[in-house]
């Protein structure tokens, strides 16, 4: 991957030109001011939102418009693009202000939380504005997509006095917590091995790159965009960080491996012969949200999947040490005919496995073979329950918006640090099936692994 480092003033130079308009443009607060505008809402909240795309008017815009009113006042929407904004402002109905300019947003909406849910490349900078205007700041999976802008991070962090929350849903759903639960307890003692294994299925897969989830400068490859919540999820479970990666990985199926391409799929004339036609036209809601507007920003939402730029991998192997001495062998297959994942814990007392399939609804559940060391397995049922990620949302957004002083002991609230150990993860394992050599989490950034999570998360 070409590195690709902005700097926040690089970043109000060149994305006026590259999107059609710049997000940010503004003074940079000193850390006394933005110490001075900090908050303590009476009453709702006062929540802003970037990026209006699929997730921002949807699971930060309509949902909590709908679901979370009588604890919050939606106060401002934003996005480079006029015509998704304006589709933005009718489909989440909340009847805010709009903008273009991040700044603007915060300077005359002075919210309490600002919500990023714009491209991955983009989120350090959303972030650093964030907490240069005093506001707390939620930011979408994964925190960035490098070294550099997890460093730019983790200064703006230590510099500002304000907070920073990730968005890792695969914490909250019941069936994950009760595994967190039983491993907190030490229900398998301390834990020496994890098996994790991971698939994507065509549908899931073909969605990434047909987007710029499929180009490693935006997206930093799937290493960090989809497999930070795995490497999360091991990193909670564990209650430690990662020390070392070893990985492969390869595109075997799409980019330049296509047996043919065009420019995108209501276009192609190859339409009838290709496993990966998709009509965007199809379906209304994002067709005005993409296609109706991609004239304005050349954002093309429906690309064909074997473009020549296309370098993110759909397949990966990973071998990672975490400063417990656990080690987790991973695994992420993409494009298969199955979806879902296995998963297995050794510990010095016992065994606990389990194998889920897909996106189950709630009347699905979760097995789990818990097997003490000498003694017969037994199984632990846990039901799913209502609501997206097996009901891990509707847990996660009240935590963030309706009680955000609710107790946690299971610790599945995330901040910067578990958002930068889940993205290093994924550099590590990037850089090392590059270069064929393992790579140390320690040389990466300032923030060192530690073998249980510290309190003090930065």
């Amino acid at each position: 991957m070409t590195k690709n480092n902005f700097s926040r003033r690089r970043f109000i130079e060149t994305t006026g030109a590259a999107l059609g308009g710049s997000l940010i443009a503004g003074p940079v607060m000193s850390k006394a001011s933005a110490k001075s505008k900090k908050r303590k809402s009476s009453g709702k909240m006062k929540v802003a939102v970037v990026g209006m795309g699929v997730r921002g008017v949807g699971m930060y815009g309509r949902t909590l418009v709908r679901n979370y009113g009588d604890h919050l006042d939606l106060v401002g929407i934003c996005d480079t693009n006029p015509g998704r904004l304006r589709y933005a402002d009718s489909y989440v109905g909340a009847g805010c202000p709009t903008f273009s300019n991040l700044d603007e947003m915060l300077e005359k909406t002075n919210p309490d939380r600002l919500v990023v849910t714009t491209w991955d490349w983009e989120h350090h900078n959303c972030i650093i504005a964030g907490l240069q205007h005093g506001v707390d700041v939620v930011c979408e999976k994964p925190l960035t997509i490098d070294e550099d802008k997890c460093q730019q991070i983790i200064d703006a962090d230590k510099k500002y006095d304000n907070d920073i929350y990730v968005t890792f849903n695969y914490r909250y759903p019941p069936h994950r917590a009760k595994v967190k639960e039983l491993l907190m307890d030490g229900a398998i003692g301390d834990i020496r091995t994890v098996d994790f294994h991971w698939n994507i299925s065509h549908a899931h897969q073909m969605r990434y790159m047909q987007r710029w989830h499929g180009e490693s400068q935006r997206g930093g490859t799937l290493w960090v965009h989809k497999n930070t919540h795995h490497f999360d999820m091991i990193n909670w479970f564990l209650d430690s960080d990662p020390v070392e990666v070893y990985a492969h990985d390869a595109l075997e199926i799409f980019g330049s491996n296509g047996p043919f391409r065009s420019t995108n799929c209501r276009n192609c004339p190859h339409a009838d012969n290709c496993d990966y036609y998709w009509d965007i036209n199809a379906n209304d809601h994002l067709r005005q949200m993409y296609a109706d507007n991609e004239h304005y920003d050349g954002y093309i939402r429906d690309n064909c999947v074997f473009r020549h730029n296309i370098d993110s991998h759909d397949k990966h192997s990973a071998l990672i040490k975490y400063a417990n001495n656990a080690f987790l062998n991973y695994s992420l297959t993409s494009d298969t005919d199955h979806s879902g994942y296995w998963i297995a814990f050794n510990g010095t007392k016992g065994r606990l496995e389990g194998r889920e399939g897909g996106w189950s609804g709630p009347d699905g559940h979760q097995e789990w073979i818990y097997t003490p060391l000498g003694r017969e397995p037994r199984k632990i049922t846990v039901d799913f329950t209502e609501g997206g990620h097996w009901g891990g949302d509707p847990i996660m957004l009240d935590k963030l918006f309706k009680d955000p002083d609710m107790a946690d002991p299971l610790h599945q609230s995330a901040g910067t640090r578990d958002g930068v150990m889940s993205v290093l993860a994924g550099i590590a394992a990037r850089k090392s099936a590059a270069s064929g050599k393992p790579v140390r989490i320690a040389d990466l950034t300032s923030l060192k692994p530690h073998a249980k999570r510290p309190d003090e998360l930065i």
